[in-house]
């Protein structure tokens, strides 16, 4: 019968591949750096397959190790989940992992959280970017974040709650002339768009194509501030979701597309893991949150004028 990987060799993979070296992980795991390098030649040779390059730089996964790294990942957060399951109280003092992109950030996940400190304050939340990379749902989908805000759509296999509708709009500043955006106003300027890399983003790219007129300029621009310092010196107009322009600036003033494009924000979590205790507790947070006059007036400035 052949050998079976251990979680203690698990874990030391992918905290290495996490890390990008043996010294690190071995921090990470309160082991020593040989401990972890053991685990994983031990793994190499159970499979016959090298994991890691090696260099004076670090270590690197091979493609081997590039496709086993999710697997192994996924195995470790089970035998976690298993714990967290058993024991609610360990759910509750342990750590709650959320994935958010700014305008999420600011508007909808701080109400939730201290509505969960309120009645968990043991609970400690690790936020991280969810526009880095392949985003929050792969982020949660893996198991390297637990729950994440995002913009909802009909193709994840994730378990999602919807939280709010919200809109994209053109930004422009309060001094042009007033009345409806039309495809031929949208060619006075420099269109301002987040870059197109992001699939959140990429939804509005094609949308977009569908009714702009030839030779309209598009410029991508990263920061939600910068594009808007940008409109405010008169470079451009953007194109933003009505979230992420809120507070809106003085000088400002934001109108509907020439066709409308919603979307829905939410939260993503694993179904087979929206039971534990820490989860169940952030999904009654957020509960909680859009029972609140917060939540009404928020809802409120995201209704089109």
């Amino acid at each position: 019968m052949r050998n079976t990987a251990t979680l203690i060799q698990l874990r030391a993979f992918v905290a290495a591949a996490e890390s990008g070296s043996f010294g690190r992980a071995a921090v990470t795991l309160g082991l020593s750096p040989s401990s972890v390098s053991e685990s994983v030649q031990a793994l190499e040779q159970m499979h016959g397959q090298t994991l890691f390059k090696r260099s004076p730089r670090g270590i690197t996964l091979t493609p081997a190790g590039e496709r086993a790294l999710p697997h192994a990942r996924l195995t470790v957060k089970h035998s976690e989940d298993f714990a967290l399951a058993v024991d609610e109280r360990l759910a509750l003092e342990g750590v709650l992992i959320v994935a958010t992109f700014r305008s999420l950030g600011i508007h909808l996940l701080p109400p939730v959280l201290a509505l969960l400190r309120r009645h968990h304050p043991r609970l400690q939340v690790q936020v991280l970017d969810g526009t880095v990379g392949e985003g929050g749902e792969q982020l949660v989908h893996d198991g390297r974040a637990d729950v994440a805000f995002l913009e909802l759509t009909n193709q994840t296999p994730l378990l999602t709650l919807p939280v709010v509708q919200d809109d994209y709009v053109v930004v422009r500043p309060r001094a042009h002339q007033a009345g409806p955006v039309t495809a031929a106003a949208l060619q006075t300027q420099p269109l301002l768009l987040f870059p197109a890399g992001h699939a959140c983003n990429a939804t509005v790219h094609r949308h977009l194509r569908t009714f702009l007129l030839p030779g309209t300029a598009v410029q991508e621009i990263a920061e939600d501030e910068v594009m808007l310092s940008m409109v405010e010196h008169g470079l451009g107009l953007a194109v933003m979701p009505r979230l992420a322009v809120l507070p809106l600036r003085e000088s400002l003033m934001v109108h509907p597309l020439p066709v409308p494009l919603p979307r829905v924000l939410g939260v993503a979590i694993k179904s087979g893991r929206a039971g534990l205790p820490h989860l169940r507790a952030f999904t009654e947070a957020l509960q909680a949150f859009q029972a609140t006059p917060s939540f009404a007036r928020l809802q409120a400035l995201l209704q089109p004028a």
